[in-house]
C-alpha cells in the first residue's frame, strides 16, 4: 500500500553519466530537416515497386498505402517516415547501418528494407531507388 502513496524525486536516481549526456554543446548542434517536395520525390522512389516482379499482394498493399501517404501528406506511418529518414540520409552520402533480426522483413510488417519475391529467389531493396 506504500508504494502507491510513495513519491520519488527522480533527481535522485540521475547518475552523473546521465548528467553528463544532458548536457547539450549548443554550438555543435545542427538544424536538420528536408524540403517537402525532396521528400516526396524520394518518397515516391522507394514506394514504387518494379511492375514487372511478383511480390506477395499484402506486401504490395504495404507499398501502395506508403506511396499514397507520400502523395497526400497524411497516415505517414513509423515504416515510411524511417525509410524517409535512411533514404535522405543516403542520398546525402551518410551511411546508415541498421541490425537487428527485423532488418529485412520487419516485425510486425512495418520495415520492409528487402521485399522478396514470390516467384523466384531474391529481393527487391527498395532504399537504392532513391537516388538524389
Amino acid at each position: 500500500m506504500e508504494s502507491k502513496n510513495y513519491e520519488y524525486n527522480a533527481e535522485d536516481w540521475a547518475t552523473k553519466e546521465w548528467a553528463a549526456i544532458k548536457v547539450l554543446d549548443q554550438k555543435k548542434q545542427i538544424m536538420s530537416g528536408v524540403d517537402i517536395q525532396r521528400l516526396k520525390q524520394t518518397g515516391r522512389q522507394i514506394a514504387l515497386l518494379p511492375q514487372d516482379e511478383n511480390f506477395h499482394k499484402l506486401v504490395a498493399k504495404i507499398f501502395e498505402q506508403r506511396l499514397q501517404s507520400i502523395e497526400t501528406g497524411k497516415g505517414i506511418d513509423w515504416g515510411t517516415a524511417e525509410a524517409l529518414a535512411f533514404a535522405t540520409l543516403i542520398q546525402d552520402g551518410y551511411r546508415v547501418r541498421i541490425s537487428g533480426q527485423d532488418v529485412e522483413r520487419g516485425t510486425f510488417s512495418h520495415r520492409h528494407a528487402h521485399v522478396f519475391y514470390q516467384d523466384k529467389d531474391g529481393y527487391y531493396i527498395p532504399i537504392d531507388s532513391a537516388t538524389p
